[in-house]
């Protein structure tokens, strides 16, 4: 008889891997033109004076998508739970809109808060239908570009080497290495399918593990990939708390406390309380920022000059800005090199192709003379 236990084995951890990854998947937040929407209606309401429990009924009515969603709410916050409680509860809500929400709460400030999440998920809409846009046509043609040359490296030559052998010649050395390739991928297509999937079930594992994610946030706040735009987005949120916090007259500590749950990052959270410990010590916000090794230099500059100068506040806010801004050029910059990085690949690679079913026609030709 087979021994099948360690096959055994091998299925249940794999079945634990699978059951991880499915535990851990991020959950389908509301696409970023509904949360737009939903964002300017409040932002509308609030600004008129309604209260929170009038604006949720009155907009519920009228919401196909999140009707039902602010139904639930409408009672949650009838019963005494907060708007970010509420909305977090519901599960639809990423985040960032529901610890932004919490600031506009403590801050009383949720008209203005609701009025840059509207804009922050319009521009996130129109960036996504871009890079759609961008991806789609290059993408077809990698697929159609795949199967022509698989069929050319598999079938094709294959039937040239038997010509060549035959008329006593040879194959050109980049065509008998495009053929192996092709007959390789072909014959073991379901393991060059598998590997890609294997490799992104295991980094999906590896990024749900506490050290995973230690890791990999660690990672994303010190990089400079994509012109840094991982310490672009901290500075864009933690300008936006702060300016907020402050204008509301709230202190820097719990400025900083409340730009720690909007960040994002563990490891951003982290720096930002240890920043709340150095101020609380006397020491100067600015060098607070600085010692972090996050933050890009021009908004350490910009903290100091706006704390020295008593205009934190307003500085906080025209960081808000200019950050947000920079951080949609950076990415719109970024859609705009994919297609043609996408078409120079595919122009290398097709080049390569015709050239190794060029000459071994030409081998075949001059065979025959």
């Amino acid at each position: 008889m087979l021994n099948t236990g360690a096959g055994d084995a091998e299925m249940v951890e794999l079945r634990k891997l699978l059951g991880k990854v499915v535990e851990n998947a991020p959950a389908k937040y509301a696409p970023p033109g509904r949360l737009a929407w939903f964002c300017y209606r409040f932002a509308v309401a609030f600004k008129a004076g309604i209260p929170i429990a009038d604006a949720v009924h009155l907009i519920a009515g009228d919401d196909e998508y999140f009707g039902k969603h602010l139904t639930c709410i409408a009672h949650e916050i009838q019963a005494g739970i907060p708007l970010h409680r509420a909305l977090a509860n519901r599960g639809v809500f990423p985040p960032y809109l529901v610890s932004m929400v919490k600031v506009g709460e403590e801050a009383g400030v949720l008209d203005t808060v609701m009025e840059s999440l509207a804009t922050f998920y319009e521009q996130e809409d129109n960036l996504g239908h871009e890079i759609k846009d961008a991806l789609m046509y290059p993408l077809i043609l990698i697929a159609m570009v795949t199967a022509v040359v698989l069929v050319l490296t598999s079938r094709v030559l294959p039937v040239f080497e038997d010509i060549l052998a035959a008329a006593g010649a040879h194959m050109p050395a980049i065509a008998r290495m495009l053929m192996s390739l092709g007959v390789a991928v072909s014959r073991n297509i379901l393991w060059f399918a598998a590997t890609p999937l294997a490799f992104w079930l295991g980094f999906w594992a590896w990024k749900s593990t506490p050290p995973g994610r230690e890791k990999l946030d660690r990672l994303k706040a010190q990089t400079g990939i994509l012109d840094g735009i991982f310490p672009k987005i901290y500075s864009a949120r933690i300008s936006s708390v702060m300016w907020y916090a402050l204008e509301s007259g709230l202190d820097v500590g719990k400025a900083l406390e409340m730009a720690a749950e909007v960040a994002g990052n563990g490891y951003v959270a982290e720096q930002l309380a240890r920043c709340r410990q150095g101020i609380q010590q006397g020491e100067e916000l600015a060098e607070c920022f600085n010692a972090t090794g996050i933050f890009p230099s021009t908004f350490v500059n910009m903290i100091r000059v706006g704390h020295e100068a008593g205009e934190l506040p307003s500085m906080a806010r025209k960081m808000a800005a200019i950050y947000q801004d920079e951080v949609h050029r950076t990415l719109q910059a970024a859609v705009s090199r994919i297609e043609p990085a996408l078409a120079s690949v595919l122009s290398i690679v097709i080049g390569t192709v015709l050239i190794g079913v060029v000459l071994p026609l030409i081998s075949i030709m001059s065979s025959m003379r």
